[in-house]
């Protein structure tokens, strides 16, 4: 049976400043996710043909404005969770 080795990270101490930019580019990771799943959910509502709907249209410009910032908001005063897990598994040895 063949021996499997434990993978070691090499990556050295983080300064607390670059844990910081790191925690911050997680939420920022997390906020592009939740702005994707936003755009999935407008996506599948039926659409009434009242409006121009093109993606060029300024409702749909500001809908995709909204939505992002929608995002970040809810990355950067809420704990959601994807964060965190996503720095503890880039920061753990």
């Amino acid at each position: 049976m063949p021996k499997i080795h434990s993978v070691v990270r090499a990556t050295p101490e983080l300064t607390p400043r670059e844990r910081e930019r790191l925690r911050k580019a997680c939420k920022e990771f997390e906020s592009v996710l939740i702005s994707y799943m936003f755009k999935s959910m407008r996506d599948s509502v039926q659409k009434s043909g009242l409006l121009d709907e093109s993606e060029t249209s300024p409702e749909n410009m500001f809908s995709s404005m909204f939505d992002s910032e929608v995002a970040k908001e809810l990355c950067f005063k809420n704990n959601l969770g994807l964060a965190e897990l996503l720095f503890k598994q880039l920061t753990e040895k």
